[in-house]
């Protein structure tokens, strides 16, 4: 293995830890904004369903930042230690990191699929609101 290959691989993981950063962001601010207001108790399931997304994005953060740590070593391991006949140490560490790489991006799957969910639920509950106050009329 080329000691450059997993240096190459940096800039994609990079752009994966942006953009998990931004949802995380977005995320924090939409439960700060649920937390700060006095909750209903829908309000107050939906804040809890949103907490536990951060829990999920923050878990593939850290995934991401050890596979980016992985990647790196694997890359100043493979010009330091060339590899050796029994033992390629760059090589498993770079196929550690991808692994972690995988788990972040399935963590990141299941993320998206929560989130249209707790859209879905928060969009019933509009529609209920909406139909009462239309029968009300």
């Amino acid at each position: 293995m080329e000691w450059y290959i997993p240096i190459t691989i940096l800039p994609g993981i990079g752009m994966i830890i942006i953009s998990t950063v931004n949802q995380m962001l977005s995320l924090s601010n939409e439960v700060g904004i649920l937390l700060d207001e006095e909750c209903s108790n829908f309000q107050h399931f939906i804040a809890d369903k949103k907490i536990r997304q951060l829990g999920l994005l923050t878990k593939a953060m850290t995934l991401l930042y050890i596979s980016a740590a992985c990647f790196v070593l694997s890359g100043i391991l493979g010009v330091v230690y060339p590899a050796m006949e029994n033992l390629d140490l760059p090589g498993m560490i770079l196929v550690f990191g991808s692994a972690m790489v995988l788990a972040a991006i399935c963590l990141l799957i299941v993320y998206a699929f929560r989130t249209v969910s707790i859209r879905k639920l928060q969009f019933e509950q509009i529609s209920k609101i909406v139909k009462e106050k239309d029968r009300q009329r």
